[in-house]
């Protein structure tokens, strides 16, 4: 089965997204705190391969996960592929939802701590 998601976005859209996305700056290491992370998760395939095994949770998608840090203005995209965000602490998180570019955004407050694994996980330090 093939799942494929196509939303036709107002010219506004594309354009408030170019703002939005201009506006950072990517850097190659992940950042030892971020402080109000905005994190974005964009699916990318299966975890189970075409053989049948299963390489990770298996009721998620594995996807690219990019951490943009609203302070320094810099964001931070991973080179691996994920299945899961594991808390190893409390977070709050300000909102969820579904950004004009498809992938689901959370707004966080507070200092985090994060590191990558084929889970990513995340504290919060205040």
């Amino acid at each position: 089965m093939i799942v494929k998601n196509e939303i036709n976005i107002h010219e506004n859209s594309v354009n408030y997204m170019n703002r939005v996305f201009m506006q950072y700056k990517e850097i190659e290491t992940l950042p030892s705190v971020v402080d109000n992370p905005i994190i974005h998760l964009y699916p990318v395939k299966d975890t189970y391969e075409e053989n049948g095994e299963l390489n990770g949770y298996s009721d998620a998608l594995y996807f690219h996960l990019h951490v943009y840090d609203p302070i320094s203005m810099t964001s931070w995209k991973s080179k691996q592929l994920h299945d899961g965000i594991i808390p190893f602490s409390e977070v709050m998180v300000q909102q969820i939802k579904i950004f004009k570019d498809l992938s689901t955004m959370i707004s966080l407050s507070g200092s985090y701590r994060m590191s990558q694994m084929q889970g990513f996980s995340i504290g919060r330090l205040t």
